[in-house]
């Protein structure tokens, strides 16, 4: 595919994802925010119309063309599978979406609360590193080890598991793999060395744990039906697929409960089911 049909196809993905999220496409919107003229626009919004001849509703009075129950019962239906590029994550990200507090904050905002912040050279040392195949060499800090201690690591991944990005790599001082906390990389050098290890023998960034989750059993009947409607779209369990190396991450962030005798709501509402059967990850040896 031409470096022109790419674009042309990536302007639909906007032009559809602007669609579902806001209800509707109008020419206006559409200049503003893809920054073309408003006849490329009108010729965008004919195509994309042929395109997907089933999503979109001509309203004279407002001068656009809504979304039709149809594309959302079908748009519904992919992003419950994952199967979509049309999530709320990418609209917002490409939408004129400003952040809370800000004076162009409009009806739609987000409400940036991350303290963790990511330096740009030590991102982009490492996305090189894992690109070349090259050992690094950290100046890391870690709770246990609160000052800076030298640690050679070989790279494989970049990963964000909730709040903070992680370097995910083999450990070449303790001999395993492990993850390492951007923002606790005091110091970082990328050695001439290259890493012996492999990303496929990581085996637990490599196998894929099933997690169930469902409402905390010691909540009232009513309150369980209102977290399985909120989080689980009124079924009674999610199962969700997760890197057993992320999986204490994702029970920190969704605050799952592992011992619902101990960890009781309010302050838990949400629990895994099936502990027995993902605790070697929850619990390393």
């Amino acid at each position: 595919m031409s470096l022109a049909n790419l674009l042309e196809k990536n302007r639909y993905k906007v032009m559809r994802r602007m669609a579902l999220w806001e209800g509707r496409l109008s020419r206006g919107r559409l200049i503003d925010v893809l920054g073309l003229s408003g006849i490329r626009v009108s010729q965008l919004l004919r195509e994309v119309r042929e395109e997907t001849p089933d999503w979109f509703e001509w309203d004279s009075k407002s001068k656009s063309y809504f979304v039709t129950p149809a594309a959302y019962k079908m748009a519904q239906a992919e992003l419950k599978a994952g199967t979509s590029d049309l999530s709320l994550a990418a609209y917002l990200a490409e939408a004129d979406i400003h952040a809370d507090l800000t004076p162009v904050a409009g009806p739609v905002t987000v409400a940036p609360w991350s303290f963790s912040q990511v330096n740009a050279n030590t991102f982009s040392r490492i996305r090189l590193a894992i690109e070349q195949g090259a050992r690094l060499k950290l100046e890391y800090r870690s709770m246990r080890t609160p000052e800076p201690h030298p640690r050679t690591v070989e790279p494989h991944s970049l990963v964000q598991a909730g709040r903070r990005w992680h370097m995910r790599g083999y450990c070449v001082d303790t001999g395993d793999f492990r993850d390492f906390v951007l923002g606790r990389i005091a110091k970082l050098t990328m050695l001439d060395q290259k890493a012996d290890s492999k990303v496929a023998g990581d085996a637990k960034w490599n196998t894929v744990v099933k997690v169930r989750i469902q409402a905390h059993p010691k909540l009232t009947p009513g309150q369980q039906d209102l977290v399985r409607s909120e989080y689980f779209d009124g079924t009674a369990v999610r199962v969700h697929s997760c890197r057993g190396a992320m999986l204490p991450y994702l029970v920190q962030e969704l605050r799952l409960a592992l011992d619902i005798t101990k960890e009781m709501p309010p302050e838990y509402q949400l629990a895994v089911e099936n502990v027995e059967e993902v605790r070697k990850w929850l619990f390393p040896a």
